[in-house]
């Protein structure tokens, strides 16, 4: 061939015809991405992983107060169910000592509380002369919960003395000194299954905002 002699053009494609069923596939794809997808991980973070609650009452005085908005993580009992659906059947989540929790009244799961974990599995609570007091095999001389958090040493009232059973816990709430909270020196402990999860941070007031 000759080399000035121009290559022979290529024939136009035709224009690929977009047929309804392509332009239904993509609609779909749009609504799914922008709509729909984050839906599903709203629920999804709703489910397992956080939650919001508005605090009523004044148990937790003067830690929360009556309105309080709190976000609660629920990771450390959605660990325990993933945990129980490989086969770790007697997985249960306990959270820290101090921790303060959301969880499921156990004389009426209808209703909600919040309060703090005071003991846990193992722990003997003891109150008497207004002071809380932990035995169990780490501490067999005894300690005040109540000294490492705020509000430091506060007056515990009704005489108590309780072993922590297994997969439980033991909460009371920080207003403590007048009668002020319901908690387990009344109705007993919490199981671990009826804990919806942690506080970790008071978003309102505002002016409050607070990550525990």
């Amino acid at each position: 061939m000759n080399p000035e002699t121009p290559a022979p053009e290529k024939p136009e494609q035709p224009p690929k015809l977009r047929t309804a069923t392509s332009r239904l596939t993509d609609w779909a794809g749009a609504i799914f991405s922008w709509f729909l997808f984050p839906i599903a991980i709203v629920i999804i973070l709703h489910l397992f992983v956080f939650q919001a609650y508005h605090v009523v009452g004044t148990s937790m005085v003067p830690t929360l107060n009556n309105t309080d908005y709190l976000i609660i993580s629920k990771l450390g009992d959605t660990g325990a169910q993933i945990g129980r659906t490989f086969g770790h059947k007697n997985e249960v989540y306990i959270p820290a000592r101090g921790q303060i929790i959301v969880f499921h009244f156990p004389l009426d799961p209808t209703k909600v509380f919040v309060k703090r974990v005071i003991g846990i599995p193992g722990d003997r609570v003891v109150v008497k002369n207004g002071k809380v007091t932990i035995y169990n095999k780490d501490n067999p001389n005894g300690f005040n919960p109540d000294a490492t958090y705020e509000p430091a040493n506060t007056v515990t009232l009704e005489d108590t003395d309780y072993v922590v059973p297994p997969g439980n816990v033991f909460v009371m709430g920080d207003n403590r000194s007048d009668g002020g909270s319901y908690d387990s020196r009344q109705w007993g402990p919490v199981p671990s299954s009826y804990i919806i999860g942690d506080v970790v941070l008071r978003l309102l007031p505002l002016d409050q905002i607070k990550v525990f």
